[in-house]
């Protein structure tokens, strides 16, 4: 059964392997351990930020996805608040499972 829970600093070495892994990450990213403290400093800001949501997919213990969440506040729709995701990504070996479907259906959801 999949999961969504928000990501914790242990989830980061998986993470940073999926932003690695597709044709735009593998220039820009760096998955090799340890992390680089980028990576450390980038999760803290986003940890320690009320608005913003760093979400992992989980199939028991595995992490097979990941999304952020920045939620944004505005005047429009008497002071909607709005959410933009981003970096969504699913594990290689288990694309084209529907598992995106699920996480864009559980953030919309936040």
């Amino acid at each position: 059964m999949i999961t969504l829970r928000k990501a914790v600093a242990a989830d980061l070495p998986a993470l940073v392997a999926m932003l690695a892994d597709d044709p735009l990450g593998a220039a820009r990213e760096d998955a090799s351990l340890p992390l680089a403290q980028g990576y450390l400093d980038a999760f803290a800001a986003i940890d320690a930020d009320p608005n913003q949501l760093l979400a992992v997919a989980m199939d028991g213990a595995e992490v097979i996805g990941t999304l952020q969440i920045t939620f944004l506040a505005g005047l429009s729709r008497k002071g909607a608040w709005r959410g933009q995701i981003e970096a969504v990504r699913v594990a290689s070996g288990r694309r084209s499972g529907g598992i995106g479907r699920k996480m864009f259906e559980w953030a919309i959801e936040q």
